[in-house]
């Protein structure tokens, strides 16, 4: 390797390094001097890699505070890269729910306040209900795999998300809090979520939460039809399908951004 090539490897191990070291403590921030003194950078040097993060928004600088943290962009790369991999996770868990129940299957996520919805397969049932597109976003809390994202949330959780949407929810057919907060305690009870009509006339939805084995919700798998498909045996059906499907799907996933 000549030496133009190894000063440019060097600087992006550098790079790499200094962005693991504001990683790791980026819940309190970073001085300069404390990630040089980290890096083993001379301060000039870390001062000029950062300068360059901050511009491109991978690193954030606190003026008032001198501190340094994480940038936007890092989460936006890291949230684009999450949704790959668990739809790639996923994918043949939705064809078969897709190939046995006929009817349309949603793959969702969270992000941020907002559910995500990040891959749909079709079933061969000839009436299809296409509730929501990919890319799509919603409040948490709205449709069944809105819903089934954050029901089953410890109560204090679940509540903050709640206050977080408060004002976005009367947008969906007039929606309260106090709304939400009911069909969630519905939906505890029945270890599912189910929307009949609500968002969409004759169409019924069953959100189904998909966990890790921590016990973390990852993911929410969405079962639509018309309303005609969807009683109370076949639905039943429905969430043991989902749930006996997805638990093969979900060894080592990781918990959403």
């Amino acid at each position: 390797m000549n030496a133009e090539k190894r000063e440019g490897t060097q600087s992006i191990q550098r790079v790499i390094n200094l962005l693991r070291v504001v990683a790791r403590n980026n819940e309190l921030g970073l001085t300069l001097s404390q990630i040089a003194r980290s890096t083993g950078l001379h301060v000039s040097t870390a001062h000029r890699m950062l300068s360059i993060l901050v511009e491109e928004g991978f690193v954030s600088y606190d003026r008032g505070s001198r501190l340094y943290h994480l940038g936007i962009e890092l989460f936006l790369l890291g949230g684009s890269a999450h949704q790959f991999s668990i739809r790639n996770l996923f994918r043949s868990c939705l064809e078969k729910i897709a190939n046995e129940t006929g009817d349309t299957v949603f793959l969702l996520i969270r992000s941020g306040n907002d559910v995500l919805c990040i891959d749909r397969v079709e079933g061969k049932f000839p009436i299809r209900t296409i509730p929501i597109d990919i890319g799509a976003r919603r409040p948490l809390g709205i449709g069944a795999g809105g819903l089934a994202l954050i029901a089953f949330w410890p109560k204090a959780q679940f509540e903050e998300m709640l206050a977080a949407n408060a004002l976005r929810y009367p947008q969906y057919k007039n929606l309260t809090v106090s709304d939400i907060r009911n069909l969630a305690s519905q939906a505890r009870k029945n270890g599912y979520v189910v929307s009949q009509g609500l968002f969409h006339e004759g169409v019924t939805s069953i959100g189904i939460p998909v966990e890790n084995s921590k016990g973390e919700v990852i993911a929410a798998i969405t079962v639509s039809s018309i309303a005609q498909r969807m009683d109370g045996r076949r639905r039943q059906e429905i969430v043991q399908l989902v749930k006996r499907t997805a638990r093969v799907e979900t060894l080592g996933a990781f918990h959403p951004f």
